[in-house]
This record gives C-alpha cells, sequence and structure tokens, in this order.
C-alpha cells in the first residue's frame, strides 16, 4: 500500500499544478498585451487618420498659393487671397531659403530644433509650436510628437439646443475635444525657393476615446472568457492536488500524519540549509505491549489510544519539528535539540523524551502504558567541514530511523525506557547484515560444519550418543560462534534451511557408518520452534531422512521447551506423529521456561534433557539438588530416559550417577568436536 501511494505522489508531482498556473499568468500577460497592442493601433490609425485629413488640408492651401505665385502675384498677396477666399483660413509661416522669416500670419511659429517625420505618400516633417511648453526631452516616435493639451472643460456649461436647431447637447457633447495638439507641416510647394509651413491642430474628441474604450471593452470581453476559464482549472487543479495529497498523506488509524508524509518533510527540516548548524534527533517512539493492549480493550480502543497519543504528539512538537505513525504503536520524531555541544543536546533530548514518555504513560489514568523510545542523534554541520549548506541534501531518513529502531530494540528487556544509537549497534547491525548476505551461499559451500558431543553414561562411563551441534566455518572470518548466527536465523526464518541441512548431514553420516561397519549411536538434532509452523513436519522429516536410508531410531530430535508456548496442540500432533514414524523425541533444556510440568503431562517424550543452569553456581542450601533429584524421579515414573547437560565436575558426575541418571553431556567428558575425532573416540570406546 505504502509504495502504491508513493508511486501515486510521483505520478501527482509530475502533474503538479504550477503548469497551470504558468499558463494562466502566460495567457493573461498574452491577453493584456494584446489588449493594449490593440488600443495602440488603433489609436495610432485614429491618429494617423486625423493626420492625414490635416495635412490634406494643408497641402491645399499649400497649391492655392503656389497658383497664386505662379500667376505673378507676391507671396504676402497670395497669403491675402487664400484667407479672404478661405471659409477657414490656415496659418501660415514663409521662409527664405535660409530659413529667414518673409511673412507669417500667426503669433506663434515652428520650432524647427524641435521636428520629426512623418511619412503620408512621401515625408513630411512635423514641427512644434513655440506657443506651448514642450520640455527638454527628445522626440522619438509619434506618441512623444504631442504634449497633449487638456482644454479646462469644468467651467462649460452644455444647455439643450432648441428642438429642430442645431445638434443635441449629447452629439456636441461627443463631437467636444478632449486633446488639443497645436503643431506646423512642411508643405513641398514651389514658391520661389520659399518654404511654407502651415500650422495644424489635432483633436481628439470624446467620441474617438469611447471608440476606443468600446474596443478594448470587446477585446476584454471576449479574452476574459478563455482567462476565467483557465482561472477555475487552476484553481479546481490546486484543490485537487491538496486534497490527493492530504489523502496520501493521512494515516487512516490515527488521522495524522503517516509514514510517507514524515519521510518527505523529515528530509526537508533536515535537508534546509539553515537547519544544518543545529543538532536534530531520530526518534522512534514504541509502545510496549500494544498487541496485548488490542486483545484486552479490542482494536477500536487501540486505534482511539493512538489517535489520543498523536494528538498528544501534535501539541508537543516545535517549530522546525515533524512526527508520523509508523506503523503498529511506532511513531518517528524529529526533534531539535538545543545545546553549546553534542553532549548537552543528548542530555537535553534525554530529558524531553523522559518528560513525553512520562506524560504518555498517563493518557489513560486507569490503565497501565508502557513506551520505550529509540534515539539517532544526527549532529550540526559545522562551517568548517565545507559545503555545510548541502551537506544534508541527501540525507537518508529511513537509514536514521532504522538506527533508532535498532537502539529501541534494545531497550525492551532494559528497566531504562530511553536507548541512544552508537558504533556498537552499528556494528551489530552491519553484522547482521552480512550474516544476511553470505548465509545462502554458506551453506551452498558447505561452510555449516557438523560437531557432535559425545553423551555418557555416569556409571561405567560408554559412549552411548551424541547431539549434533551447528559451527560456521567462514574462510573470511574463521570460527563463528552459534550465538553469533543462530539468533539471527530463527529470526529472519533460515533456520529450517539449517534445520534441515543438520538432519540430512547427520542421516548421511548414519548411514555411511553402516556401509562402513562402524559402531552408530543415536544422534540427537535440533527441531528449532519455527519449524513447528511447517505443515506435514513429520512427514517433511520422515522422506529427509528416508533418502539416506539410516534407521529412524538413531536420530533422535530435540524440541525446545519454548516451542510448546507457540501451538499446544500442533506441537503434541506433530511430537506423535514423528514418534509414530519411528524418532525418539527429546525435550531440550528442561526447567528453563515456565510450564515444565504442563509439557511433560501433554507432550509424549523419549527423552528429557535438564537445563545446564541446574549445575551451574554453588548449591549451598541444596536446593538444586532437590530439583533434580525429583525431576529424575518424576521422569522414572513417566518412563522418559533423562540426559543431564553442561556437567563440569566430577562431583556432579556421582552425585547424578548415585539418582540414576541416564546419560551425561558436558565439558567433563568432552566438548564438541568434528566428525573424524568422534569417530576415532566412538571407535576407542568400542
Amino acid at each position: 500500500m505504502a509504495k502504491i501511494k508513493e508511486k501515486t505522489l510521483k505520478k501527482l508531482k509530475r502533474k503538479s499544478f504550477w503548469p497551470s498556473i504558468i499558463l494562466f499568468f502566460t495567457f493573461m500577460v498574452m491577453s493584456c498585451t494584446i489588449i493594449f497592442a490593440g488600443i495602440n493601433l488603433f489609436a495610432t490609425y485614429l491618429i494617423g487618420s486625423k493626420l492625414t485629413i490635416l495635412y490634406d488640408q494643408a497641402m491645399d492651401t499649400g497649391i492655392m498659393l503656389e497658383r497664386s505665385v505662379q500667376v505673378g502675384d507676391k507671396i504676402t498677396s497670395a497669403v491675402t487671397n487664400a484667407a479672404h477666399f478661405r471659409r477657414n483660413p490656415s496659418e501660415v509661416y514663409v521662409t527664405d531659403g535660409e530659413g529667414n522669416l518673409v511673412m507669417s500670419t500667426s503669433d506663434s511659429e515652428p520650432l524647427f530644433d524641435k521636428s520629426f517625420e512623418w511619412t503620408q505618400g512621401g515625408r513630411c516633417k512635423i514641427y512644434k509650436d513655440s506657443a506651448w511648453d514642450y520640455g527638454e526631452e527628445a522626440l522619438d516616435d509619434i506618441e512623444s510628437i504631442f504634449d497633449f493639451h487638456v482644454p479646462d472643460l469644468a467651467d462649460r456649461a452644455f444647455e439643450r439646443a432648441p428642438r429642430g436647431k442645431g445638434e443635441t447637447m449629447r452629439s456636441r457633447w461627443l463631437q467636444e475635444p478632449i486633446v488639443k495638439q497645436q503643431f506646423w507641416m512642411y508643405i513641398p510647394v514651389s514658391l520661389n525657393g520659399k518654404k511654407l509651413y502651415v500650422k495644424c491642430t489635432l483633436e481628439i474628441l470624446r467620441q474617438d476615446v469611447i471608440y476606443i474604450m468600446v474596443l478594448g471593452g470587446i477585446a476584454l470581453v471576449l479574452l476574459m472568457i478563455p482567462l476565467i476559464f483557465l482561472f477555475i482549472n487552476t484553481i479546481l487543479n490546486i484543490r485537487m492536488q491538496h486534497r490527493v495529497t492530504k489523502l496520501l498523506y493521512m494515516d487512516p488509524v490515527t488521522g495524522g500524519h503517516n509514514w510517507m508524509y514524515f519521510q518527505a518533510y523529515a528530509a526537508k527540516v533536515l535537508g534546509n540549509g539553515w537547519n544544518s548548524r543545529k543538532t536534530y534527533a531520530m526518534v522512534d517512539l514504541h509502545m510496549e505491549r500494544y498487541t496485548n493492549y488490542l486483545s484486552c480493550y479490542g482494536s477500536k480502543q487501540g486505534e482511539e489510544l493512538l489517535e489520543c497519543m498523536d494528538g498528544f504528539l501534535r501539541a508537543r512538537m516545535k517549530r522546525k519539528e515533524v512526527f508520523g505513525h509508523y506503523g503498529s504503536a511506532d511513531f518517528g520524531l524529529i526533534f531539535r535539540c538545543e545545546g553549546s555541544n553534542e553532549e548537552e543536546c543528548q542530555d537535553n533530548c534525554y530529558r524531553r523524551l523522559r518528560s513525553l514518555l512520562a506524560e504518555l504513560a498517563g493518557l489513560q489514568p486507569e490503565r497501565k502504558l508502557h513506551f520505550h523510545a529509540g534515539v539517532c542523534m544526527i549532529p550540526s554541520v559545522s562551517s568548517a567541514t565545507g559545503n555545510w549548506y548541502n551537506q544534508r541534501k541527501n540525507i537518508d531518513i529511513d537509514q536514521l530511523f532504522s538506527f533508532a529502531n535498532t537502539a529501541q530494540s534494545t531497550s525492551h528487556n532494559e528497566s531504562e525506557q530511553i536507548f541512544f544509537f552508537n558504533e556498537r549497534m552499528l556494528e551489530e547491525q552491519s553484522w547482521e547484515q552480512w550474516v544476511e548476505n553470505h548465509m545462502q551461499a554458506a551453506l551452498a559451500a558447505g561452510e555449516f560444519q557438523v560437531y557432535l558431543q559425545p553423551k555418557y553414561t555416569p556409571t561405567d562411563r560408554r559412549l552411548v550418543g551424541a547431539e549434533a551441534l551447528v559451527r560456521w566455518v567462514c574462510p573470511e572470518k574463521g570460527m563463528i560462534p552459534p550465538s553469533r548466527f543462530i539468533p539471527l536465523f530463527e529470526e529472519n526464518g533460515f533456520i529450517m534451511k539449517l534445520d534441515d541441512y543438520m538432519l540430512s548431514q547427520i542421516a548421511k553420516l548414519q548411514a555411511e557408518w553402516k556401509v562402513q561397519g562402524k559402531k552408530t549411536v543415536p544422534i540427537s538434532v535440533n527441531i528449532s520452534r519455527a519449524h513447528f509452523t511447517q505443515e506435514g513436519l513429520a512427514e517433511h522429516i520422515s522422506q529427509l531422512v528416508d533418502g539416506y536410508g539410516p534407521k529412524h531410531k538413531l536420530i533422535e530430535l530435540e524440541v525446545t521447551e519454548s516451542a510448546f508456548f507457540d501451538d499446544k496442540n500442533v506441537l503434541i500432533d506433530t511430537v506423535k506423529q514423528l514418534r509414530a514414524y519411528g524418532f525418539p523425541v527429546s525435550m531440550d533444556d528442561f526447567g528453563a521456561g515456565y510450564s515444565s510440568l504442563n509439557s511433560l503431562k501433554d507432550i509424549p517424550l523419549d527423552v528429557l534433557k535438564l537445563d545446564s543452569e541446574f549445575f551451574r553456581g554453588d548449591d549451598e542450601t541444596g536446593r538444586g539438588a532437590i530439583i533434580v533429584r525429583e525431576a529424575i524421579c518424576l521422569a522414572r515414573e513417566l518412563n522418559v530416559r533423562v540426559v543431564a547437560e553442561g556437567i563440569e565436575q566430577r562431583e556432579q558426575v556421582d552425585f547424578l550417577a548415585a539418582l540414576g541418571c541416564d546419560m551425561i553431556q558436558g565439558y567433563y567428558f568432552a566438548r564438541p568436536m568434528p566428525v573424524k575425532e568422534f569417530e576415532a573416540r566412538m571407535a576407542a570406546d568400542a
């Protein structure tokens, strides 16, 4: 489920709402650009049209003057005649070839140093009028030609004209100019070497502005429709991604943050450059015996407890800290640790966690809750270490939590509630990883070797049996003691393959001794408790042994007393089936558990092995001797043979011989030895 969510989140990130936002703003900018460009284009066209009309009018004036001069009139007379015959005479300014004034009908004059060229069929030169204050800025384009003059219209009073006479007030209002600009145009006509400049007035009427506004409004409406759709789509995408992200990050049990959220935001907090100079702690907070809690109060109460824990942690977390539900009754936390050095940071973290665990234990006053915590410190990154800003960019959150979980697991059998991860734990974790990486290849290469520890009778000291023990002889690491790998095999399930391997080796060894005519004795082989989860175990063992052909009675199967606690009925049925196949069955470590007498009552056994702890240490009160004596008497009554293991002293041998113990196994007679050495000892005993 977590992998599916992770893939969904990656797809969601690829389909981020940012493209929609970028598309929206891009389209909005393009729309505004189109609107302004359209308005500007229309305004330019409008002004250009008016300039064309003004140019044509000025050109008419120039042609009239040119004709008058051609028929012999002087320039002054021509101008006077033009003013007399035209309804709206133009103001003109005439200069000679050197720019000196010849005649002017205007109060102002063109500014020859402030001009620009406008194309109308040919090139037309336009000059500013001296009557206006234009400033000193240069003219670059047609928009900067005119320093527009806005007439003062506030004082104008518009009265409706009488009906049928003239224009209505509305039409007059539309025809009122709101922008008025005067300038001079150079008119290229032949005036006996004179140059003619005609004064023109450009007017922008209210109706012109209204046309532009209507055009802009229409364009705005047309462009706003897709813009609104894009805006709505962007908002929906943002809301959808927010909902999906919230769903992916929500823990279904607590209603708070799940592990995916914790991984993402813990990496963000720790990977932040400025946080690199701060010390943090990865914490695995674990509730003990949560399964028992569920058994007692039900799953609904268990979920409510986890939800309560989530709310409690949410209230206790500080800024730039994060937590999330890992699974079952575990929470991952990122603490920020204050202190001037790493040791002080760890002490402060310890005190804070101790207070937190004490408060958690009181969440339900009527019930006793137990919590443990494992901590992996994340030291600050000094600026002296080089590129400190990016030191934590690729930090592995899962590995840090694994370290904290390792420390938390260490605290299970300890009175202390808080454990900090250290190098020793790291070495142990590395060792576990090495074992898991090499165990399959080691089994195939025959690195697991059979060692045999003899069993003797305490009276006549005869070799009457042996126990098969495994030793890992690695070319790289040498002899590896069973305590270093057997517990790991029991955890990862590889112990079942090792059990089969040992059974096969002993069956093969017994068959070889029979073929070679050597003395044979029963050899006991351990069957781990994990094997009893296998359906048809008795038949499986029988087929495995029959592949080599030894007698079943020569292979004794040892069952640890702890297997009795897993599934009593399955264990009893399997033992009965094994005995039906002819295999002797013994109970190993008798007395080490808590239900020894119950197991004796229910399980049909052939051999009882007294735990070595009965024979270690001083027995000043004699209580241990009494228990051993009664156990042997009880075994006799049940017609079960007794083996005492861990015997190292002669006094113990004599004591057991006097009680009638059947066999003794221990360093007093022999340590576990290779098969060749055992064969030599067995031959000597024969």
